[in-house]
């Protein structure tokens, strides 16, 4: 072997251990992720359903992971605010968000534009919980059931306010679907999301709302508010309550808090995360809480969700074209 041969072959041995080193290196911090706080974004504000559910098992992950889950409560703009922070942080694993179908199914079929693209801007993680809720009025409404209300509307029109989480928000496609469907006027009322919508309604603010049955439960066996309807079903909790599609009101919309990545974050990420946030909901401490909320829990794979993802967005157009909605230029 010449010299120059020679040089040519110590320098691709140097480049092949050079290579080997950085591979090495990939794959230690892919091995050890993650080695840093999460960060989990929540476009509602602090008080409500997916923020307490958020929290919880995030403290359940955080314990498995050996790092902290801090949640961001961003709430406003029907989750535009939140969603687009998320959207825009960096496809590493260490920022994830929290949201209803609002976000990614809703928001698409109600607004002319967003501030972000549900369908290439984010990679769903696992979809968390899927929820039971129910149509509620403040004890001192002139209604105490869900057709004595649609009555006092058809016979008061615009005298029932009913609080929403803003335009396009899930309290405010169940009440277009009821409006439509009775050929009522009932006035709604935004607000940020259940945790300011709740406090309203207990205050009398607002006469009638939507809201999680685990989170309706203790106002109703206090005599704060009384239950109307259950979706999108009964509950063994109210066995006498009917349900919207008893009613001939039910829009056919899961109500769900789904896990979200911005786009590109590696696949090997997304399935720890799915994972870890699985592990949690198979605790006793989150068992525990899922049942007093009355919530349940899913915890599947990332493909798993895109797929349901993709049913849902299909489902939401076919709703929302059949109820008439049409897009809004703001929220």
């Amino acid at each position: 072997m010449n010299r120059w041969t020679a040089d040519r072959v110590v320098r691709a041995l140097v480049q092949v251990a050079c290579a080997a080193g950085l591979l090495g290196t990939f794959g230690a911090s892919a091995q050890v992720f993650p080695d840093k706080p999460l960060r989990v974004i929540v476009p509602f504000p602090t008080g409500g359903l997916v923020d307490s559910t958020m929290r919880i098992v995030g403290q359940q992950v955080s314990e498995s992971i050996g790092q902290p889950v801090l949640v961001e409560n961003r709430p406003g703009a029907s989750t535009f605010i939140g969603m687009q922070a998320c959207a825009r942080a960096p496809a590493d694993g260490y920022t994830l968000c929290i949201s209803t179908p609002d976000s990614l199914s809703y928001n698409p079929h109600l607004f002319s534009s967003l501030p972000y693209d549900p369908e290439n801007d984010f990679v769903g993680v696992t979809n968390l919980v899927v929820t039971n809720n129910l149509i509620v009025a403040h004890a001192s409404a002139p209604f105490g059931t869900f057709r004595e209300m649609i009555a006092y509307a058809r016979a008061n029109p615009g005298k029932v306010d009913f609080g929403t989480w803003g335009v396009g928000s899930i309290p405010h496609v169940y009440l277009e679907a009821i409006k439509k469907t009775f050929g009522v006027d009932i006035t709604a009322v935004p607000y940020k999301g259940a945790g300011q919508a709740f406090p309203a309604i207990l205050a009398g603010e607002v006469q009638a709302t939507y809201g999680g049955l685990g989170f309706s439960m203790p106002h109703i066996r206090a005599g704060k508010l009384k239950a109307l309807a259950a979706t999108p079903d009964a509950s063994p909790l109210l066995p006498s309550i009917p349900t919207l599609q008893q009613e001939g009101a039910e829009p056919g919309l899961p109500s769900y808090f789904g896990i979200y990545a911005p786009a590109k974050t590696p696949p090997a990420v997304l399935d720890r995360l799915a994972s870890e946030f699985a592990k949690a909901l198979r605790t006793p401490k989150i068992q525990d809480f899922l049942v007093t909320q009355t919530l349940v829990g899913v915890g599947n794979s990332p493909a798993e969700f895109a797929a349901y993802l993709k049913a849902d967005r299909a489902n939401s157009q076919r709703v929302f074209r059949a109820m008439g909605l049409k897009p809004n230029d703001a929220p």
